[in-house]
């Protein structure tokens, strides 16, 4: 205890010498009135202390819409619609029901989450990058708000812009429409599509990019035409497609498509010219085939189900001011194609499938009616089937011409052959076949078609099972 109270009497001493140990600091004075910075001065030339608030357009540059001064005719809407003719940063301060005409280069309008209303007349354009003295205007960014109504398109803009974090709905035409070069980024198109119509869909699209843009992070939804479209070179990334009057998500020469989603569409689901990448994504309930594909495209965990034609179906066509048309060449890895109406995989020549499925495809037939159609995988001609499953299709597992290879695959439970084909110039080996109605293969075990064995006490390496 005693200990206790002699600490306690030094710290008392120690905290009461603290004052007389410290430095003083002297008067502070506050900044003058001749201070070069006159933003920032602490006092008017009178002594009295400035005000510390500022405006809206004090702290953020760029100019504001509408805008409140009466003698800015372009930023007030006296003009009947707003004029951005500068470069610049504009962003909306309320809803606004007049259009936005953008005839500057290096543009950028935040919308800051407000929306551009239809005003009820007029087909005009609600935000238009249009052609000015110079030529078509470029490097517009469109961001963050909403274009609603019946205005003929939504957003236009030139080559090299930006539209990101937009929501686009009711519009009768393109959404969302851009030039060469540019990004659509997290944006959502919605249409006015309520089923189907007369004349068939339309020749517009929710969103449309030039050539070598980016489209990521999308949907479009009751699209009157197709859902999402690109021209050559175009990138479209984790986007979606639902309830569409056309096809859903299509791209011309070159294009990529990767992990996107296709459903309920009138056409085709996928729609991809020459020389196209397709992988991660998937096709249902489409009025036509779940893919359709041209010359030398690529397909990587491809899922086409339940549409209304082939799963998938591979066209030759000629290139561009050539009038010869190439073999297909065509690569499938890992695709599945399940419950369509045609075939599951309809090919030309020079193909090849790897671990690809097809299950349950085709149609059976009517009596007095049509026959039935529907193959697992149909081929042409020297094309290479390997390590594919064929199972329950309504007819053939496997189908092909002349010059193809058909090796180390199964099929089982087919209404017709395991495989059927059309000469002895393909080579059968290593297959598996169970319950296939017709035959295990056809015709006949003849060159290039190794013999059936069973499993049990096989002794020809290259021989073909039948269980």
């Amino acid at each position: 205890m005693k200990t206790t109270s002699i600490l306690r009497s030094a710290f008392a001493a120690a905290t009461l010498l603290l004052p007389a140990l410290a430095f003083g600091q002297g008067q502070l004075n506050p900044p003058t009135a001749v201070s070069p910075y006159p933003n920032e001065r602490a006092l008017t030339p009178g002594g009295i202390p400035t005000p510390s608030m500022k405006t809206l357009m004090q702290i953020d540059s760029g100019e504001h819409i509408p805008s409140r001064d009466t003698s800015n005719a372009n930023l007030n809407g006296s003009l009947g619609y707003y004029l951005l003719a500068a470069p610049g940063r504009y962003y909306l301060t309320e809803n606004l029901a007049l259009r936005i005409l953008i005839t500057s280069d290096n543009v950028t309008l935040d919308l800051g989450g407000f929306e551009v209303v239809y005003p009820g007349a007029g087909a005009l354009n609600a935000i238009e990058a249009q052609s000015g003295v110079a030529g078509t205007v470029i490097r517009t960014k469109v961001i963050n708000g909403r274009v609603r109504g019946a205005w003929q398109i939504g957003v236009k803009l030139g080559d090299d812009s930006v539209v990101s974090g937009v929501d686009v709905s009711a519009i009768t035409n393109y959404g969302i429409k851009v030039g060469n070069d540019s990004l659509v980024h997290q944006s959502r198109v919605r249409g006015p599509w309520t089923g189907p119509q007369s004349g068939g869909p339309g020749m517009h699209s929710g969103i449309y990019a030039g050539e070598a843009s980016v489209i990521t992070s999308c949907t479009a939804t009751a699209i009157a035409g197709i859902g999402i479209q690109g021209a050559d070179n175009v990138r479209v990334s984790d986007c979606t497609v639902n309830y569409v009057a056309g096809c859903g998500i299509v791209t011309s020469h070159c294009g990529t498509v990767a992990g996107c989603s296709v459903r309920t569409c009138g056409v085709t689901g996928f729609d991809l010219n020459q020389a196209s990448t397709l992988m991660n994504s998937t096709a249902t309930n489409c009025g036509g085939a779940g893919v359709h594909i041209r010359n030398a495209c690529a397909l990587t965990n491809v899922t086409s189900r339940s549409n209304m034609s082939h799963g998938f179906l591979v066209e030759n066509i000629a290139p561009p001011n050539s009038p010869a048309v190439p073999d297909n060449a065509t690569n499938f890895i890992q695709c599945v194609s399940q419950s369509n109406t045609g075939d599951g995989f309809r090919a030309t020549s020079d193909c090849s499938f790897t671990h690809c499925t097809a299950e349950k495809n085709g149609t059976p037939g009517v009596l007095g009616g049509l026959p039935a159609s529907g193959d697992g995988f149909k081929f042409t001609d020297k094309c290479r089937v390997t390590n594919c499953v064929a199972n329950n299709n309504v007819r053939d597992g496997y189908f092909g011409n002349t010059g193809n290879t058909i090796d180390q695959s199964s099929a089982a439970s087919n209404g017709a052959y395991g495989v059927e084909v059309a000469s002895d110039q393909n080579v059968v080996t290593r297959n598996t076949f169970r319950s296939n109605t017709t035959a295990p293969v056809q015709p006949a075990p003849a060159n290039g078609i190794a013999p059936l064995q069973t499993a049990f006490g096989a002794t020809n390496p290259f021989a073909n099972f039948s269980l």
